[in-house]
């Protein structure tokens, strides 16, 4: 199970080739996938890869364009949605060397983040424990790079769609600031919706902290692509060695003092406004299904469609003066997450307060999913906000990963990186190569 670095070290050493080692990335995908249905679709990948990622091979999720692959999102009648351009982190990644070679799982349409389940290839499975889900929405990819399938995934992320699939599967996850990476719609759009629009990004799965800055540092360019992306280099200045934490989870707890050991003054912290960042996140992502509730019906499956019931339920859409407040108060809480990470460059959370899930099991009943959107409330007032944060494991418990999340001032992805290299302990599942 090399990592993306090991693999770029040896290559330009002249120990083996990019196709070598590409070659047995295909072998180790024959011999894992079926025991786990993370890949969807395979790519042939012809000749030997040049550039400074040769032999790199990453996964995709499949909203995310490929050239001469379908984009299906999961949905059965996107069987034949071929594409004839990579999305632009795509392209941007091939055009180093790394070579795509994989379509990943994800829920359907991508409308659920908890578990990664398509009615086009059904369930994929958690390498840790089968009874289990993986998470998701980006699973497929956080399977298959924990699995040694992949040294890289590339997933996006509205609510917490790379950490908690990269939480429940033992590996690292890096969700970006808003506008930092180049990205296309990952929707089925010509361009996303407001709601999706900043609420989503693209971003890595690695099995280390360091594969991660490998990928950012090689992600964060302007792209006519995409207006959004703002100038701003992959690393700035040093910022001093202070921490805050949320209190009240022992994994993060224990975090905080093996920060305290590697030289950070740390705190407890309150994130201001929590509950409300994360309630208004879902009720942003809720309204565009509700304003085409019988349109979303009509495409769902019974699946989605019950998940999509229960949603409303809980998050009702918003009307027209419910969502321009909602633009203002937006703005005030990220105003109120500045102040607080002006003060401490780093916090750090739990990425999930409930440690495991079943599949399916928050679209059972309005509680389940209630018990979801409550373990998961950093994650999508993160995303609300648009601050990096970066997933990072941690150990083991009754035989599970546990894992934190370290989130930063907008484009400080480079230090929210710096304190889950602190904290990251390499894990290994049971169902992986090698």
């Amino acid at each position: 199970m090399q990592t993306a670095l090991e693999v770029v070290q040896g290559v330009q050493a002249g120990e083996f080739t990019a196709r070598e080692v590409i070659d047995e990335q295909l072998r180790v995908i024959a011999e894992i996938n079926p025991k786990v249905n993370a890949l969807v679709e395979v790519f042939d990948v012809p000749g030997e890869p040049a550039g400074p990622l040769a032999g790199v091979v990453f996964s995709v999720k499949g909203n995310i364009d490929v050239a001469g692959a379908a984009t299906t999102h999961g949905l059965k009648q996107l069987a034949g949605n071929m594409k004839s351009a990579d999305a632009p982190i795509v392209a941007r990644l091939r055009a180093a060397g790394a070579t795509p070679i994989a379509h990943a799982n994800l829920p359907t349409l991508n409308a659920r983040g908890m578990h990664t389940y398509s009615e086009l290839y059904g369930h994929t499975i958690n390498p840790w424990d089968a009874s289990k889900s993986p998470g998701g929405s980006s699973g497929g990819d956080a399977v298959a790079v924990a699995t040694g399938m992949v040294p890289i995934g590339i997933g996006n992320d509205g609510g917490g769609s790379l950490r908690l699939p990269a939480f429940l599967n033992g590996i690292c996850g890096l969700k970006p600031s808003y506008g930092r990476y180049a990205q296309g719609s990952t929707y089925g759009q010509p361009d996303p919706s407001f709601p999706p629009q900043v609420m989503t990004v693209e971003g890595p799965l690695a099995r280390t902290i360091a594969d991660l800055r490998l990928v950012h540092e090689l992600l964060c360019e302007m792209d006519s692509a995409d207006p959004r992306v703002a100038p701003v280099p992959a690393a700035g200045a040093p910022a001093p060695l202070i921490a805050g934490f949320v209190p009240g989870d022992p994994v993060v707890e224990e975090a905080a003092k093996r920060l305290v050991d590697a030289g950070y003054e740390v705190e407890p912290v309150e994130v201001p406004r929590l509950e409300e960042a994360s309630t208004l996140a879902m009720r942003m992502i809720a309204t565009p299904i509700g304003l085409a509730y019988e349109q979303f019906m009509a495409t769902a499956g019974e699946d989605l469609a019950a998940y999509a019931r229960l949603l409303l339920e809980l998050r009702p859409a918003l009307d027209l003066a419910g969502f321009l407040e909602l633009t203002g108060t937006r703005l005030a809480i990220g105003r109120a997450w500045a102040k607080l990470l002006d003060r401490y460059p780093v916090v750090v959370g739990p990425v999930s307060t409930i440690p495991s899930f079943e599949p399916d099991q928050e679209r059972r009943s309005t509680a389940d999913l209630a018990a979801y959107f409550d373990a998961m409330e950093l994650c999508a007032a993160i995303n609300f906000v648009g601050v990096p944060s970066v997933a990072v494991p941690t150990g083991l418990r009754d035989g599970l990963p546990t894992g934190v999340q370290v989130m930063s001032r907008m484009y400080r992805e480079d230090l929210a990186l710096d304190a889950a290299a602190v904290l990251e302990t390499p894990l290994r599942p049971a169902v992986s190569a090698g």
